[in-house]
């Protein structure tokens, strides 16, 4: 695969991936806006389950993404069997990078987008979290009107 093919496609899935994470995201704080509003009288217990609930939404977000950048090491061919490309990817994703798994020349550059995806994917989950999470506790945030 030539560098410029598997820039392009690297590209593409990292734009794909990132559209997918932003559209959960934008999601969730729809979501939110409704049952914060809808909720009166709100206990650890429902703060909880929201929290449970926009922690596992992102984390499928995580997973799908996951599966993209696995499925196009598979049909590429760029490693062998179902488990191989699996692993790579989530190893890969997360930065962790064992090397025990490693592609050909023909796929490095391609396989090192899905690193750029997780760390770009990472940190828009924590910018989330960090932005999300003081609001519901009532504690004031910079971006809030509320001092001003």
């Amino acid at each position: 695969m030539s560098v410029l093919f598997q820039l392009m496609l690297g590209s593409f899935l990292l734009v794909l991936c990132t559209f997918i994470h932003v559209g959960v995201m934008v999601w969730l704080t729809k979501r939110l806006r409704v049952i914060m509003g809808a909720l009166e009288h709100t206990t650890a217990k429902k703060y909880f389950t929201i929290h449970a609930g926009v922690i596992l939404a992102l984390m499928l977000s995580h997973t799908i993404h996951l599966y993209i950048w696995a499925l196009s090491l598979w049909a590429l061919g760029a490693l062998p069997g179902h488990e191989e490309p699996i692993y790579f990817a989530l190893v890969t994703y997360t930065t962790v990078g064992y090397g025990d798994t490693t592609l050909g020349p023909a796929f490095r550059i391609f396989g090192a987008m899905a690193s750029v995806n997780g760390i770009l994917a990472f940190g828009m989950t924590t910018a989330f979290l960090v932005g999300l999470f003081p609001r519901f506790i009532g504690l004031p945030n910079d971006n809030d009107d509320r001092d001003r």
